[in-house]
Parts: C-alpha cells; structure tokens; sequence
C-alpha cells in the first residue's frame, strides 16, 4: 500500500474517533482500530519483532544510574513481540528500554497486550518523560490519573478504552515537541502538545503540557528525545512500534 493511502487510511481512522460516543470500548470494536496497521513507507520501525536493533537499555537517575547495562534482557516472544523480563544472569535488575535515536514531532503506533496475572503496570514515555500509562484499570467508570490512558500524573483520559489483560491493543499518538528558546527554556507559547488514541477511542486531544509534574520532571527539555519503555513488575508485551516524523506528515501547527 503506498505511503499517501496508508496515511489517509490512518487520518481517516482517527478522525472518526474524534466524534465517536464515550462508550466503553471491547475488543469487537473494530470499525476505528489501526490494531495490525503496518508501517508505511517513510516510517521510522522501532519494533516489527525481530530484534532488538533499535533499542537500548535507559539511564537516567535511579534507572540504570551508572549506565552499566550493556546487554538488553527483555525477550523476544510469540515470533513477533517483545516481553518485559526482570532478570539478567539469575538476579533480578531492573531495566527500562529507550530507542537508541531522539526523536522532535512524530506519530507514534505501538500494540501491547497486558499479562493475565497481575496489574498490567508499564507506561510509554515520550517527549521529556511524558509518560502515557499502561495498566489493567478496564473496569474503572471513571479513571485517575494513575490509570491506563492517563499521562501519569498529569491528565486522566477523556474516556476508559482499556481493554483488559489478554488482548492486543494500540496507542497511537501524536506528539508535538516544545519550542526551546535561546536561554535553554520552552517559549512560553511553545509548549509540547500531544493528542492519543487508545484503541481508536480519542483520549487527550492536542493538550498542552505545560505542565511536568510526575517524578521525572527534571529530564532535559530538549527539541528530541527518546521512546521510553517501562519495566514496573509486569510482564506486559509490545509489539508493532514504528513512527513518521513530522517531514513525512507535514502540517501547520495552531496555537490555542
């Protein structure tokens, strides 16, 4: 399929979740999913389950605070995905994964599926540490800013369309980075901007992140920068990652 009829494809898709009703979503729910959608041409594949060419482990802080992890311990599984492992050599390490490149404005697709036996906890970070929760929270009427959906800390989800664990389900999710002015700081009408879809459903449409208030506020705010993915204690799966920067998609960008 060529470029332009995948990202019509993919346009198309979430505009029709823009005026979807809030009801809550099911894995029938198929007529907005991108659940599969394979990267077009001009796309950036972090992930298509084959290695781990893309990636690195993170450090920063308390993660990995020396920067000694030199071997990535998370597993490739099921032919196509990858699954968060929490030993290296018989002893338990904590390990995060980053891409190996920085990235400014993009569109982001990533599958995961939550584990059977426990909370689901992981998140996906973009951008200085935004991170987008991953968690079994499907249940929740009306979900906190510590459930899935939820850019941690920061915003609830307009809708619960988390599934439960078992299933596959998609993040897609539009980033803007900030605009950094001569003195090293974000201009005050430059602040990042991010709009997500979680399993077709609209979650946070083109906020404005103004604001960093999760425990990895102190990242550098910088024109790029990395995937992130999380290691919480549960064995949660990825698969099918892959971006288009912003020259792939080029559009004007409104100020509100």
């Amino acid at each position: 399929m060529a470029t332009r009829d995948i990202l019509d494809r993919l346009l198309v898709l979430m505009t029709a979740v823009s005026v979807a009703a809030a009801s809550p979503v099911t894995a029938e729910d198929s007529s907005t999913s991108t659940l599969g959608l394979a990267p077009p041409d001009g796309a950036v594949v972090l992930f298509d389950g084959s290695n781990f060419d893309a990636w690195k482990p993170f450090s920063w802080q308390w993660i990995n605070p020396n920067d000694d992890q030199k071997e990535i311990q998370w597993k490739l599984v099921d032919g196509k995905a990858m699954e968060i492992a929490f030993e290296f050599e018989g002893k338990r390490r904590k390990q995060f994964l980053c891409t190996k490149e920085k990235f400014g404005d993009y569109r982001l697709h990533l599958e995961f599926q939550l584990p059977e036996e426990d909370s689901g906890n992981s998140g996906i970070f973009f951008g200085p540490l935004y991170e987008l929760q991953i968690l079994n929270s499907a249940e929740k009427e009306r979900p906190g800013m510590g459930d899935c959906g939820a850019i941690y800390q920061i915003r609830v989800p307009d809708v619960n369309a988390g599934l439960g664990p078992g299933v596959w389900q998609t993040v897609d999710l539009k980033y803007e980075s900030a605009s950094i002015g001569a003195n090293g700081f974000m201009t005050e009408k430059g602040a990042a901007r991010v709009t997500v879809w979680l399993n077709g459903k609209l979650i946070h449409d083109d906020l404005r992140l103004s604001l960093r208030r999760n425990k990895y506020a102190a990242f550098p705010e910088e024109p790029t920068s990395p995937i992130v993915l999380q290691e919480h204690g549960s064995r949660v799966k990825f698969r099918n990652i892959w971006l288009l920067e912003k020259p792939v998609y080029t559009e004007p960008r409104q100020e509100k």
